[in-house]
């Protein structure tokens, strides 16, 4: 590093002196100038030179012909969203200049800095908010379209500093380079380098180059000291900066006897260093003249705004003067004119003035600042950011300016959000006038709040608005019942809807996403009669929104409400309607609703549409991810994992339903815990197997979901699990709620009679599945779990060729809805029944049909099972064979003792008590009895014993 002044990071058309002893880093840029995209991290501790390192690679860059945008975060804007970006784009338009319509550079530039300056920018409409997901594309297309060709690098130096928006959108950066061509290199503090930016560096891609500055050594750190320091003097330097290069330069003016007190390294040794720097910096300030000292004190309170004309202003001083203080401060070094703009040379020299200038005086002039904005005309962004450092209590203008910045920010920059909602309710008057008010801002702060993820805070906010008594309220308590929602209290979300109906009044925009919000209270309650005429009712209201996306919210839950009641035909029309409208709909719309894509979603997936599902799913996570809404999260992902085990994706639901996990731990939400928990069930079980899937069925079983419509669903669930453990006991499920819907009654009925098989009850299990078939409404994959379960019953009821038949349609129908894993399952029944029959090709023709299934849908314990079904088939078969042609099997004569008594109907209880054995060895003595005649159940035991015919059994 030299010690020659320098200016800020953007100003490159300047070439720099080489820096002292940085060979190595030096060489690795310029590869990586030459290579032209990738990443680029400087890191190291505050003064190593990591500011020097950048601007010397965006030298390089413009030596190469490439676009160049450089940005630096700072402490004291680190609150503005997408500062750093703000900055960048500023720099390039003020360098290369332009219009919003043009196709240069710094025409493209003043389009970026209009998108990410447009936030707050509101109007009666939802088109003013900002659209995080459509603003990231539009960043990233403007970056891939001035790489296009010559290649473009975005510097970015002291990212640590940066806002939550601005590290967003570098991780979307990160995650989806713009194109061939895109640098982006950043700057930043070793102990502070950003999550994403981190595990880029960790994956130790390709396109990755780290140079961590290390402090310089002794021999290379003399070359920026004093010529005319001696060697005691050099070596007490050294030993006080550690190597650091701005240490250095700041020990240049030290006395002897200051540089010993610091070397001696006792307690506030490093305190005292860092007060030299700043008595260093505040000596330059000092040399200043009044007019040049209120110049840089205007520049550091206005920041990026700091032009002549505003310094002038914040300075208080006429034109003239301000324009001669402003050339003093590039005079004496302590910064330099960028276009139009003032910048000090490093955030330190910043810092000093800021805090030199008094905090009244500081005050003041933040209000001037904010003065200046708002007569300007300039972005909300910046008002905000300026009136939050003078507003005190009682100031109205100042509380409407952060509150409408923090409702711009809800979606977009959720904890901006919460901070100036906060500070505009603390400085909004006390006046019975503006009590509206105050409900309007209360209700964006539990808004903000709950996309946040902190649904109980956000729920005693809104209780607090449901109290006023104005039309906020009303307004408010369509939130709260979805928080409700949430936290699984379903009997509050509806007593608040009902109570506050009647004040809803006949305004569309308020009563259609009140009517919504009471049919999803009832969707979950499986109440579809109240679910259809809450949806209907809504759906007359909607062409008076100007809303799509309510309007496909409204038609989805409706399609659920038509499911739920069995009326499919009705269900396919609504959903078709309710997707036509989604995809119609612009995403802002559909950000404010984005949780109800989830019902919408998981209606397609029932109704064997999984590509408009899938796609659907995609556009909602993502438009969720980049708002921030972790409210959201939790429903949009238990349905995605409910897709994925749908479609054979085992590995990716378990992970999506793990996510989906996370996401309501974050949020506190034990209902959609409980509700993740449930859907991953049956894919942990066909994955990893039942030790696994009993753990988790254990958790569901304790801690069940509340809704109705989901109790039914995870009872289900568990059931099934705890069949393939060979546990069957209704005792460990979830009990079924009392309220049930027609949708979860095939798959109810379909593992009561499975459960009747495995308990030998073959005339209930029969019952079951013929109720189940008959349950079936068209749906493919309702018809499939309803034929699997009757070839099940058939089969324990010894029909063999009736089970072979029903478990080739439900072979069928899985197939139609595109479930691989159940199409798997149907496929190995059919082997077992025709090993049974002694039909071989057949048979392994099956086997082969379901390990092709378990292996495309990575059902790793099902094919393990199936394996060793396939070696227990090759087995039986010769055993059966000779027992057709040499009579019976031999029994011991215990065996043949239980045997009989068994053919008899006698339970195994009642078998034990009969022979003075234990129950547990009647059991061992059935199984074995079973296995050597080749049958499942006792009704075929005793067929076999009247006489074993010419049906090999049903195994």
């Amino acid at each position: 590093m030299t010690d020659g002044t320098s200016a800020r990071l953007g100003s490159v058309r300047t070439l720099r002196p080489e820096l002292v002893g940085r060979t190595g880093e030096l060489a690795r840029i310029q590869e990586a100038v030459v290579d032209g995209c990738g990443l680029v991290l400087i890191d190291g501790e505050p003064g190593v030179g990591k500011t020097r390192l950048l601007e010397h690679l965006a030298e390089r860059a413009h030596e190469a012909g490439r676009t160049v945008l450089a940005g630096s975060a700072t402490e004291f804007e680190r609150l503005v969203p997408f500062g750093v970006y703000v900055d960048a784009f500023t720099r390039l338009a003020d360098e290369q200049g332009g219009h919003v319509d043009g196709g240069r550079p710094g025409d493209l530039a003043e389009s970026a800095l209009h998108t990410l300056l447009s936030v707050g920018e509101t109007s009666d409409t939802i088109r003013g908010r900002l659209d995080r997901f459509h603003a990231y594309r539009g960043i990233r297309a403007l970056l891939t379209h001035l790489a296009t060709g010559r290649g473009a690098v975005l510097a970015l130096d002291d990212l640590h500093w940066a806002d939550a928006p601005s590290l967003e959108l570098t991780e979307f950066l990160l995650r989806h380079p713009p194109a061939t061509g895109f640098l982006l290199a950043i700057a930043c503090r070793s102990s502070m380098i950003p999550p994403a930016v981190a595990d880029a560096v960790a994956r130790q891609d390709a396109y990755v180059t780290r140079l961590s500055l290390s402090p310089l050594d002794e021999e290379t750190a003399a070359a920026l000291m004093p010529s005319d320091a001696g060697p005691r003097r050099r070596r007490l330097m050294y030993r006080i900066s550690g190597g650091n290069p701005l240490f250095l330069r700041a020990l240049h003016d030290a006395d002897d006897s200051a540089l010993a007190k610091l070397a001696d390294g006792g307690p506030g040794a490093a305190l005292a260093l860092e007060e030299t720097l700043l008595t260093m910096l505040r000596t330059e300030l000092d040399r200043l003249t009044p007019a040049g000292r209120l110049a840089a004190y205007a520049a550091a309170v206005a920041g990026e705004l700091a032009s002549p004309v505003v310094i002038a202003q914040v300075a208080e001083l006429d034109a003239a003067t301000a324009a001669v203080a402003v050339d003093e401060l590039c005079r004496q070094g302590l910064g330099t004119l960028a276009g139009p703009r003032f910048a000090f040379r490093h955030p330190l020299v910043r810092a000093a003035a800021y805090d030199t200038c008094g905090p009244s005086w500081r005050i003041a002039a933040h209000a001037r600042v904010a003065g200046y904005v708002r007569r300007s005309g300039g972005p909300l962004a910046l008002l905000a950011h300026h009136t939050e450092r003078y507003a005190e209590q009682g100031d109205e203008e100042a509380a409407r300016t952060l509150g409408e910045a923090g409702y711009a920010y809800i979606d977009s920059a959720p904890a901006t959000a919460v901070r100036l909602l906060r500070d505009a309710l603390r400085v909004l008057p006390e006046r019975d006038d503006l009590v509206p008010y105050r409900g309007h801002l209360l209700t964006g702060l539990a808004k903000a709040t709950g996309v946040m993820g902190s649904l109980t805070e956000s729920r005693r906010i809104l209780h607090e608005v449901i109290r006023l008594p104005n039309e906020v309220a009303t307004r408010a308590v369509a939130f709260s019942s979805m928080i409700s929602r949430l936290l699984g209290r379903l009997d509050e979300a509806r007593a608040l809807l009902s109570a506050q109906f009647p004040a809803a009044g006949q305004d569309p925009r308020v009563l259609t996403p009140f009517l919504v919000e009471l049919a999803a209270v009832a969707m979950l309650r499986a109440d579809a009669e109240g679910g259809r005429r809450h949806a209907l009712e809504a759906i007359g209201h909607i062409s008076r929104t100007n809303d799509p996306a309510l309007g496909a919210a409204a038609y989805a839950l409706l399609a659920l409400a038509c499911l739920q009641d069995g009326d499919v035909a009705a269900a396919r029309s609504h959903s078709g309607r309710a997707g036509w409208l989604m995809d119609s709909a612009p995403d802002t719309a559909l950000l404010r609703h984005v949780e109800l894509v989830a019902p919408l979603s998981w209606g397609e997936t029932c109704l064997g549409r999984p590509g408009d599902a899938a796609r659907h799913l995609s556009r909602g996570i993502e438009l969720a991810t980049m708002s921030g809404s972790s409210y959201a999260m939790p429903y949009l992902l238990i349905s995605q994992a409910h897709h994925r085990a749908r479609t054979g994706r085992l590995a990716e639901a378990i992970d999506i339903a793990e996510h989906a996990a996370a996401a309501s731990e974050y949020i506190r939400s034990g209902e959609t815990l409980a509700m993740a928990r449930s859907v991953m069930l049956l894919p942990v079980l066909w994955r990893h197997g039942v030790r696994p899937a009993m753990t988790l069925a254990g958790q569901v079983a304790e801690a069940g979901p509340g809704s109705p419509w989901w109790g039914a669903m995870a009872h289900v669930s568990v059931a099934r699990v705890r069949l393939a453990a060979g546990r069957a006991e209704a005792g460990h499920a979830p009990p079924l709620p009392s309220v049930l819907s027609r949708d979860t009654e095939v798959e109810r009925l379909a593992a009561q009679s499975i459960r009747a098989a495995a308990d030998g009850d073959v005339g209930t299990a029969l019952a079951r599945s013929a109720a189940a078939v008959a349950a079936a409404d068209g749906l493919a994959y309702q018809l499939g779990t309803a034929y699997d379960a009757r070839a099940r019953a058939l089969y324990v009821h010894d029909d063999l060729a009736g089970a072979v038949a029903a478990a080739r349609v439900a072979a069928e129908r899985f197939g139609e809805s595109g479930a691989v894993v159940e199409r798997g399952l149907a496929h190995q029944l059919l082997a077992t029944v025709l090993g049974r029959m002694g039909e071989v090709a057949p048979c392994r023709a099956e086997i082969g049909l379901a390990k092709a299934a378990y292996k495309e849908s990575g059902a790793d314990w099902l094919a393990g099972q199936l394996a060793r079904v396939e070696r227990q088939l090759a087995a039986q078969g010769p055993r059966r064979a000779g027992w057709r042609i040499g009579g019976p099997p031999e029994l011991t004569e215990r065996e043949r003792q239980v045997a009989e008594l068994v053919g008899q109907g006698l339970t195994n209880r009642e078998v034990a008590e009969r022979l003075q054995v234990s129950q547990k060895t009647v059991e061992t003595h059935v199984a074995r009895i079973f296995s050597k005649f080749g049958v499942r159940s006792r009704v075929a035991l005793a067929r076999r014993l009247t006489g074993p015919g010419d049906n090999p059994g049903a195994g």
